[in-house]
C-alpha cells in the first residue's frame, strides 16, 4: 500500500497530541498502517524513533499544561493527558525527563534550577 509519509506524520502527530499515551499497536490499528510503517515515518521526519518522539509530545503537553494552569494537581493533569493512575503519568514524566511531576511544575512557575535529563524538554 503506499501512503504519503508527511500526511501520515500529520495524522501520527494529531494523534498523539490528543493522547499521547497511545501506543504503537494503537496507533497502527487507528491508522490502518503497519508498526513498522509507523516507526519509518516517525524515524524519517524526527531522526527519531517512535518512543522518544511520543515522550517529547507528551512533555509539551504537559509545559502548557503547567503554563495556563501552574496549581493544577497532577492526578488531574494525568487524566486529562490520558494516563489511568497519576502514579501512571509520573513514571512516564520522569523516564522522558529525569524529573518528576512535581519538580517539572517548580521548575515551570520559576522556582527551581533546571531538571538536566533531556534538554529537548526546555
Amino acid at each position: 500500500m503506499s501512503y504519503d509519509p508527511k500526511l501520515l506524520f500529520e495524522q501520527i502527530s494529531d494523534s498523539l497530541n490528543e493522547n499521547p499515551r497511545k501506543t504503537l499497536e494503537e496507533l497502527s490499528q487507528n491508522l490502518r498502517v503497519s508498526k513498522r510503517t509507523i516507526k519509518k515515518t516517525v524515524r524519517l521526519a524526527t531522526g527519531g524513533n517512535f518512543r522518544r518522539y511520543r515522550e517529547n509530545v507528551l512533555m509539551e503537553r504537559v509545559k502548557g499544561f503547567f503554563a495556563v494552569q501552574p496549581g493544577v494537581a497532577i492526578k488531574v493533569l494525568s487524566i486529562d493527558l490520558g494516563f489511568k493512575s497519576p502514579s501512571s503519568f509520573a513514571r512516564a514524566v520522569r523516564r522522558a525527563s529525569g524529573s518528576c511531576p512535581g519538580e517539572l511544575r517548580a521548575f515551570a512557575v520559576g522556582g527551581l534550577s533546571r531538571p538536566e535529563k533531556h534538554a529537548s524538554f526546555y
